[in-house]
């Protein structure tokens, strides 16, 4: 697809942004050559294995019967945050596994929502205010008070607020994908993948704004 897809697909309506799509555009960046039909259509397997189309059938059919969980012994391995990586290797972080169970669940009819709160990812259900999955913890299922006690546990004394738990756009995200790829490759000083990565931030007009200098770096060394 290439930096010009992605930016075509990140650019139109929020709402409206394939989270599968963009996902795997980050994914064939990083790795050259990367058939992206050939993982669209790995998704569209899992979801008509699934044999019960609800969330929580979606849960159970990813989390227990097939066995995807959370990569907690590698978490910083960027082919964590690499859609077609997590579904082969059936690990990855929690953006990542939401992503995939968001979009199982999207092919079976039912409508689930990315909830990007500080310090973890779950996914919601659309019109459900009580109902939650962590999918990096085996996709269990949580009531809203039951996410407020995970993120007192993650972040010890830092404020709750139940804006926590909105649903957050597909377009965020995706930036969020970028935003964990970038501090990966800072860390690890990978200066190419870095510069990947930037180059794609480059391509949205608020992240472009905000880093210009760094970008401008990031594409000199990858040029």
């Amino acid at each position: 697809m290439g930096r010009a897809g992605f930016a075509s697909l990140m650019n139109s309506d929020p709402s409206a942004v394939p989270l599968d799509e963009a996902a795997l555009a980050i994914s064939s960046m990083l790795q050259p050559g990367l058939d992206e039909i050939e993982w669209l259509a790995a998704i569209d397997l899992l979801a008509g294995e699934c044999p019960t189309p609800t969330a929580e059938g979606v849960a159970r059919h990813l989390f227990d019967s097939l066995g995807f969980r959370g990569n907690a012994g590698e978490y910083y391995d960027w082919r964590n945050s690499c859609l077609d990586r997590v579904i082969a290797t059936r690990t990855g972080i929690p953006i990542t596994l939401s992503v995939l169970m968001i979009e199982v669940a999207r092919r079976v009819g039912v409508e689930c929502v990315g909830v990007g709160m500080p310090a973890h990812f779950l996914v919601g259900v659309a019109g459900d205010e009580d109902t939650f999955f962590d999918p990096f913890h085996g996709g269990v299922r949580l009531d809203l008070a039951g996410v407020r006690s995970l993120f007192v546990n993650l972040t010890g004394d830092a404020p709750w607020s139940e804006s926590y738990v909105a649903p957050t756009s597909n377009r965020d995200i995706v930036i969020r994908m970028l935003n964990n790829l970038k501090a990966v490759f800072a860390s690890e000083r990978d200066a190419v993948r870095l510069a990947m990565v930037m180059q794609l931030r480059a391509e949205l007009p608020e992240l472009a704004a905000q880093e210009y200098d760094e970008i401008a770096a990031a594409a000199a060394v990858f040029n």
